[in-house]
């Protein structure tokens, strides 16, 4: 959670300020999407959010009383071109937002797995009970208001952005040494026939999977250079990455990985515009990443130690039900079935490992991994389209 009046640490830092806050909308197919500048690394793309009409707009599920907080809230939900709403309205509704005395009776706040959760309070010292309340009510942030309006623009900025237009897909081991990241990689590289395709190194330690792919050094952006990325500036961001074998790649290259913010404000940056992101992620971040993603594959090895140490971490996330789903590394003691059936989840694909020595992207060959991504970017490719 982010607070405007309390300590944070850099994997749950506040939202960056956005001093000219709009709805975005999709990208016009006829612009220019050559990187735009100006003072700051990501420009703005001007866009109104006039444009969408009423009923067509994300919803603000206010859990309150009337009176002036909810008129608070409904301002800032206009500014990013949001509708404030008092009743839950499925896929349209970005966040629900809660007064901090009526987040005290747990039976009458709407629940945190169907949309985000955040708490506001008209208090200008956030009381030390409530933070108790709101970590286990699951919210994104705690904003007393009026004095934390900045950030509340900025949260509900984030929320209200479309999120169905690029194919969010995460990968992530089930264990240390799953080969997540190079079958991330080779995923990347079978999606390619489907449009532009961006490979995103999403570990904070710099997991280095340029140099797991061979790739040349370029200039570029870095994870470093994504402090100043806005709401708006997914374009040029993609725009700017280097390109490794058609595919876009963000990484740390010499500096340090993303935080959870980072991670965010990427993703929500890159869902509107199209194509595919692959998202090679820590462990650590699929909390944080689930909540843009359309997919996550957990790459599971096929034996006993991986199954009961995918079983840990997936307690540990919590997804949302129908998000997981198994890619199974063949070898093991263990079927495919027989891990999917441990799990409860279903299977995405199989594959045996790649012969020693092929790079992910560079090497494409016509089994092993590269055949399974192959095999599970048709599925997935066909499910999105239809």
């Amino acid at each position: 959670m982010t607070s405007t009046t309390a300590p944070s640490t850099s994997s749950d830092a506040p939202f960056p300020d956005l001093p000219n806050v709009v709805i975005p909308t999709e990208p016009d197919d006829s612009s220019d999407t050559s990187p735009r500048r100006r003072s700051s690394r990501f420009p703005g793309l001007e866009k109104s959010a006039a444009a969408l009409g009423p009923g067509s707009r994300p919803q603000v599920c206010w859990m309150g009383p009337d009176g002036p907080l909810r008129e608070l809230v409904r301002d800032h939900a206009i500014a990013v071109g949001a509708e404030l709403s008092t009743a839950f309205a499925g896929g349209k509704t970005a966040c629900v937002v809660v007064d901090d005395e009526t987040l005290s009776h747990r039976d009458r706040v709407l629940g945190t797995d169907r949309a985000p959760l955040l708490v506001v309070t008209s208090q200008s010292e956030i009381p030390a009970e409530i933070w108790p309340r709101a970590l286990a009510a699951g919210a994104r942030a705690v904003i007393p208001l009026p004095d934390g309006s900045e950030e509340l623009l900025s949260c509900l900025a984030d929320l209200a952005r479309p999120r169905s237009a690029s194919l969010l897909l995460g990968v992530v081991g089930g264990c240390g040494g799953a080969g997540a990241s190079s079958f991330a990689a080779r995923l990347a590289a079978a999606f390619r026939s489907w449009g532009p395709v961006t490979l995103v190194d999403a570990d904070p330690w710099g997991g280095g999977l340029d140099l797991l792919v061979e790739a040349p050094a370029a200039a570029g952006i870095s994870w470093a250079e994504t402090a100043e990325l806005g709401p708006d500036d997914g374009e040029a961001l993609r725009e700017g990455l280097p390109t490794v074998d058609e595919v876009r790649l963000l990484v740390a290259q010499e500096g340090s990985g993303p935080d959870r913010s980072a991670v965010s404000r990427v993703l929500s940056a890159l869902s509107p515009l199209g194509g595919t992101v692959v998202v090679d992620l820590h462990s650590d971040m699929v909390p944080t990443a689930a909540e843009h993603l359309d997919q996550l594959l957990v790459v599971v090895p096929a034996t006993d130690h991986a199954v009961r140490s995918t079983t840990r971490r997936l307690r540990a996330w919590q997804l949302s039900e129908g998000l997981a789903q198994v890619v199974v590394r063949r070898g093991g003691a263990l079927s495919g079935r027989e891990v999917c059936e441990d799990l409860a989840l279903p299977l995405a694909a199989a594959f045996h490992d790649s012969p020693r020595g092929t790079v992910p992207l560079l090497d494409v060959r016509r089994r092993g991994a590269d055949r399974a991504a192959r095999d599970l970017a048709v599925a997935l490719s066909t499910e999105e389209h239809s």
